[in-house]
């Protein structure tokens, strides 16, 4: 039974190993260096859609503040803005959300933290943090535009028939 024990739990630690965890306590150091599997722009991209899906203008804010870029081509994490006191794919001011974020439970220096910091931030504020970014027109993915449409189509249909239910009194 120990023997059989022993050999689930030495699976385990080989399945999980010990790089995650020595990867967790890096972070929480607050090292900026990253390990060579950060990811490209092009997949920050891709993550960012899936997590902003239903909310467009958070792609193209994320597009503005960095071109989706949250590591530099050395693998360390970005900083830019005034005095390159801002961090990752949506460019948080580090010393105004660094304390807030790790507090929730986010690391503004992995792909995932920056993310669901953004959509917290975003449930709390909308887009206000990030004004020097909102698109001056309306961002909508074509389900949207369409459904648009179809208001604008079923208004008019329903002036035409309040006016003509106006005409007939």
């Amino acid at each position: 039974m120990y023997k059989t024990f022993f050999a689930f739990l030495f699976l385990f630690v080989c399945l999980v190993g010990f790089t995650p965890i020595a990867a967790q306590a890096a972070e929480s150091a607050g090292s900026t260096t990253v390990s060579s599997t950060t990811l490209t722009p092009a997949e920050i991209e891709a993550k960012v859609r899936a997590a902003f899906a239903d909310t467009p203008v958070m792609i193209e804010i994320a597009r503005c503040e960095s071109k989706f870029r949250q590591f530099t081509d050395a693998g360390n994490v970005f900083y830019g803005g005034a005095g390159g006191g801002m961090v990752g794919i949506f460019q948080f001011y580090e010393s105004i959300h660094k304390a807030t974020a790790a507090t929730l439970g986010y690391d503004l220096a992995t792909v995932d933290g920056n993310i669901a910091y953004a959509k917290h931030l975003y449930k709390e504020q909308g887009v206000t943090p990030w004004q020097s970014c909102v698109p001056a027109t309306p961002v909508t993915d074509a389900n949207t535009q369409k459904r648009i449409e179809l208001m604008k189509q079923i208004i008019s249909l329903l002036q035409q028939l309040l006016a003509m239910k106006l005409a007939e009194q």
